[in-house]
């Protein structure tokens, strides 16, 4: 009797073990960023304006970066504004992102990035909506270029396969001209001028 109680604990452990081991191999969430295809826009709406003004629009391109415990991480290179990349993260439908950006023209990482959103769960995911804020280092409290909702849409697959790709590419590009016809200087597309 006491020998089988004892298999019996041992099987019980070491199933317990097996689906232990098996849970920290979780795949990735479904829907995820890459599966369905791997470019984004990510789309501004400005919270302090009366009718929520659009600004920019950008593209955006994730690389898978691996799973770490009920997370998928990914690596994003924007494929629109010049070295604007980042990371973020997956937990079921909710997506938190960091990134860094070149401004004033040819300072690297001084602007910075924050999005939290949520993808649209239903087949095909192809929408998300959250928040997006943008700011600066000026050695002080840094300079806000904007808090807003921001629109996430899935466009397609991204011209490059691998992250260090997507990076190298998005060294090379230029800044654009807005719908407004001024200089994109920051990826929400804010004149430098009428930031305080």
């Amino acid at each position: 009797m006491k020998s089988l109680k004892r298999i019996t604990c041992h099987g019980l452990v070491a199933t317990g073990l097996f689906y232990s081991l098996s849970a920290a191999a979780v795949s990735p969430h479904l829907p995820d960023l890459i599966g369905d295809g791997n470019r984004w826009t990510i789309t501004f709406y400005d919270d302090s304006s009366p009718t929520h003004a659009q600004w920019a629009t950008q593209g955006l391109c994730f690389y898978n970066a691996g799973v770490v415990g009920t997370q998928q991480r990914y690596i994003w290179v924007s494929d629109t504004y010049p070295d604007w990349n980042g990371r973020a993260t997956q937990e079921g439908d909710q997506i938190f992102m960091f990134g860094d950006f070149q401004w004033p023209l040819g300072k690297p990482d001084v602007g910075h990035d924050g999005m939290e959103w949520e993808v649209v769960t239903r087949s095909p995911a192809n929408d998300g909506a959250g928040h997006w804020k943008e700011w600066i280092e000026d050695g002080r409290y840094g300079i806000t270029v904007g808090f807003g909702n921001a629109k996430f849409t899935r466009v397609g697959r991204c011209l490059h396969t691998t992250a260090d790709q997507a990076l190298e590419y998005g060294k090379t590009l230029q800044l654009r001209v807005g719908a407004d016809g001024k200089l994109q200087t920051n990826p929400m597309g804010v004149d430098v001028k009428e930031l305080q």
